[in-house]
């Protein structure tokens, strides 16, 4: 329409809005807020809350992720005293709890998968998750490898037989990863717990992830400012993985110093290798659950989240406590 000036006068156009994701819009929120990465034991993307003019009063300690500490530090307590009780008591008594808990894991894991329309078949994986454990304490590292392959394909076969066609390769190969995520790296806790002072491995290895765990939390809440892979674990630091890395490493120390004749550079070397691990196997497990998009495996585990939300680091370590153990103590 015409100005009083003779002007021709246009409304305003608005330009569309960009249109993102729901993960690129998390972690554009995440980016522009001020929060400590390694401030907690979670990995997903805390939703955003507008500000409220009276904070809420909490009826217990809750850490920025949103995790209940005395809970949370109750059950870690509690879990760590039971295996490591069960490890001392009897080395077929901790297999066989081992095996149990694994088949947790890959029905936890199978129903997390369900989102992203991902699916894996829990028979054949937990007879090959029995299978493991049973071939590992009877044959040793050979009887793993072999369970290990005849589980690969006994999962394969399994879902090629099924009538569904859609997603076979996909489907396979997920039952795979499952298989040598959970009960394979598992499995070398048995050969700790099987060889000489097998009980005493499986404490320094639990101890340094444990350690690590603890001193990346503390360091990162105090320190953290640099970020490790923010991609992946936007709550991680490398000043909360250095914390971790000395706290873990002190602690196996410590523990070989006492029960292996004072030998500490063994539970040293130990605990500075399962740090590094029980990292990188907990970014692998923030990396999965950011591609199937869950922030936690499950709610079984209060205060903690899922078996696999505690798993994950340890998972990682024990092949490698196993192979540093085997350089200075032998194998068996």
């Amino acid at each position: 329409m015409p100005s009083l000036h003779g002007e021709p006068v246009f409304a305003p156009v608005h330009e569309p809005a960009e249109r993102v994701s729901a993960a690129e819009a998390r972690e554009r929120a995440l980016a522009e807020a001020d929060v400590p990465e390694d401030a907690v034991d979670g990995d997903a993307i805390d939703p955003v809350v507008a500000p409220v003019d009276a904070p809420v009063e909490q009826i217990a300690p809750v850490s920025r992720g949103g995790r209940n500490m005395p809970i949370a530090t109750m059950m870690g307590i509690s879990i760590l005293v039971g295996a490591l009780a069960i490890a001392w008591w009897n080395a077929l008594a901790f297999s066989i709890a081992l095996i149990v808990v694994c088949v947790a894991a890959t029905y936890e894991w199978k129903k997390a998968l369900l989102g992203s329309s991902r699916r894996i078949s829990l028979t054949p994986i937990a007879l090959a998750t029995v299978g493991m454990g049973v071939a590992t304490w009877t044959g040793g590292p050979e009887g793993l490898v072999v369970a290990l392959l005849v589980g690969c394909a006994g999962v394969v076969a399994w879902r090629v037989a099924d009538e569904r066609v859609e997603n076979t390769m996909a489907d396979s190969m997920a039952s795979i990863l499952t298989l040598m995520w959970i009960p394979f790296l598992a499995s070398f806790l048995i050969l700790m717990e099987t060889a000489e002072s097998g009980w005493i491995r499986v404490l320094i290895v639990v101890l340094a992830v444990v350690g690590n765990d603890t001193g990346g939390l503390f360091a990162g809440m105090l320190f953290g400012k640099h970020k490790m892979a923010p991609r992946v674990s936007p709550k991680k630091t490398w000043e909360g993985f250095a914390g971790g890395l000395i706290l873990g490493t002190a602690a196996a120390a410590l523990s070989a110093w006492w029960l292996l004749d004072e030998r500490w550079w063994i539970g040293a070397a130990v605990g500075l290798a399962c740090c590094i691990a029980a990292v990188l196997g907990d970014l692998a497990e923030s990396a999965l659950k950011r591609d199937i998009q869950v922030k936690d495996m499950s709610g079984a585990i209060p205060g903690h989240g899922g078996i696999l939300d505690r798993l994950d680091s340890i998972l990682v370590a024990a092949p490698v406590g196993y192979v540093v153990f085997a350089l200075f103590l032998g194998a068996s």
